[in-house]
């Protein structure tokens, strides 16, 4: 009589983390799974608001979508799938269906958990099992037999063959000492309950800043409002793009991947290229690149130009090349050289932010007016912020300091090994060594299989990453275009794993 054959045990997948990032990549697995005749085990743990992410859950009807409707979609092929989908629902949360080309982000956050709950009743009816929890990963380590073991907050410890970690945005980096009290606010998102006619003090003048100024306005603040930061560099204004198909990026980009050039071009040769198809986009003959490159603090005067800009014909030729130009972030990224990064990221990447991360002029218009009335004011020069009586001065390189009643940190989602440090879970993962800080933020990850590299350069097998964490290897993490293309290409990953 032969022995009866052991059964094997199922395959086991964790995905720590599931905002719009997370949400494209299960959706890409459940897809390829269903046919896979392995047994299977998948589990998504996330402790937050699963589907919109941080970004999108905002509940500020101010906190307006800064790309074009018809462009946002968690979908890697259809890119109208955002459009379609509003205009079949937008009604249901009392937001138009169109007319508005940037409508609130809970809007795209509502077609987000869509996404999700269809994608999670995919997996029931015909696709394998997703388990669901609320619970928080707070160690991944591995084990012996080469899988990982992860332990959860309320101390349950589990054992996975794969790990996906999704965790979106990193808590921004600690300002001060002080920051977390209730006059020194972290979440400049949802925790703004501040006394109406306190004197708040913003850290940062670029997208989450604006942010805080608009929840502040549509809460009725009365207090005066000060953004602050080095450059006092507003956003700038975003006119109505149109689509846009480069000239002579995508060739460039070919030639010098067909002559094996990946991190030898410099910085000024991929400038040359996108400061051609701006200036052909435009009509004009040249970029003055002193103007670009150094711009004035924002006020009501170059907000107002901005916006005039904006409003006209000639701002549709840049700002539709830099949307097309998104994309190909992590290409050119890949292509530049070491000083070429390094120049970029200590030199111009404020204002390469300030230009490529615009927002739209209805909100431009907005600020324009609290600064018209007093109530919102702009400053460069920041150097600190220091306890001062009941409340803060914020410093500055002229000294002349101001007192203010709050803080509000609004420098951003963190990308450095202070923000790593600061999350339970990436801290344990620097602290085992098995990962590294990327020294141009997140961590280092392979670029082929996503597997993060740990302080000796391998890689950790079956231990992926995606989305902001992996900044410092595709720069362009906190673009959904973007992050749902990299979501796609850890889907076919995971799935020839488990495949195979």
């Amino acid at each position: 009589m032969s022995p009866t054959p052991a059964v094997r045990p199922p395959y086991r997948v964790l995905q720590v983390g599931c905002g719009p990032t997370g949400t494209s990549v299960l959706r890409g697995l459940v897809s390829r799974l269903d046919a896979v005749g392995t047994r299977l085990e998948y589990e998504v743990a996330d402790p937050a608001v699963m589907g919109p992410g941080l970004a999108f859950s905002t509940p500020y009807d101010l906190h307006l979508l800064n790309v074009r409707a018809d462009r946002m979609s968690l979908h890697p092929q259809d890119k109208g799938e955002f459009a379609h989908w509003r205009q079949r629902s937008a009604a249901a949360h009392g937001i138009p269906s169109a007319g508005d080309d940037y409508p609130p982000r809970r809007l795209f956050g509502a077609y987000a958990r869509w996404v999700l709950d269809d994608v999670l009743r995919t997996a029931r009816r015909a696709g394998p099992g997703v388990r669901v929890t609320h619970e928080r990963a707070v160690a991944v380590r591995r084990d012996g037999d080469g899988r990982w073991r992860c332990r959860f907050a309320s101390g349950r410890v589990a054992t996975y063959d794969r790990v996906v970690l999704a965790l979106g945005h990193l808590p921004s980096a600690r300002y001060a000492p002080e920051e977390g009290g209730s006059r020194f606010l972290r979440d400049p998102w949802g925790g703004l309950e501040v006394p109406a006619d306190a004197r708040v003090g913003v850290i940062g003048t670029r997208l989450t800043g604006v942010d805080v100024a608009l929840a502040l306005l549509e809460r009725g603040h009365a207090g005066p409002v000060l953004l602050a930061s080095r450059s006092g560099l507003l956003p700038s204004v975003k006119g109505r793009t149109v689509a846009y198909e480069l000239a002579h990026l995508p060739g460039f980009v070919a030639d010098q991947r067909r002559h094996g050039r990946d991190g030898g071009v410099g910085l000024e040769t991929v400038a040359a290229v996108i400061g051609r198809e701006v200036q052909e986009a435009e009509g004009a003959r040249r970029i003055r690149w002193s103007e670009v490159l150094h711009p004035p603090p924002s006020s009501p005067v170059t907000l107002r130009a901005g916006l005039a800009v904006a409003e006209s014909a000639g701002v549709l030729g840049r700002q539709s090349v830099l949307a097309a130009v998104v994309p190909w972030v992590p290409a050119l990224w890949r292509l530049l050289d070491e000083l070429g990064k390094q120049r970029l990221m200590s030199t111009y990447v404020g204002v390469w932010a300030a230009n490529i991360a615009s927002f739209p002029a209805v909100s431009a218009r907005r600020l324009l007016g609290m600064m018209d009335d007093g109530r919102l004011a702009v400053r460069p020069g920041l150097i600190g912020v220091r306890p001062s009586g009941s409340g803060y001065e914020m410093r500055f390189a002229d000294a002349s300091p101001v007192s203010v009643d709050v803080v509000v940190n609004a420098t951003g989602p963190g990308y450095g090994r202070d923000s790593l440090l600061a999350a339970p879970l990436t801290r344990d993962l620097l602290s085992s060594r098995t990962a590294v800080a990327h020294r141009f933020g997140g961590v280092a990850v392979d670029e082929r299989t996503f597997e993060v590299r740990g302080a000796d350069g391998s890689v950790a097998p079956g231990l992926h990453v995606v989305g902001d964490l992996t900044r410092g290897v595709w720069l362009a993490t906190n673009a959904v275009e973007n992050s749902v293309s990299q979501a796609a290409q850890l889907a076919d990953v995971v799935a020839g794993a488990v495949e195979r």
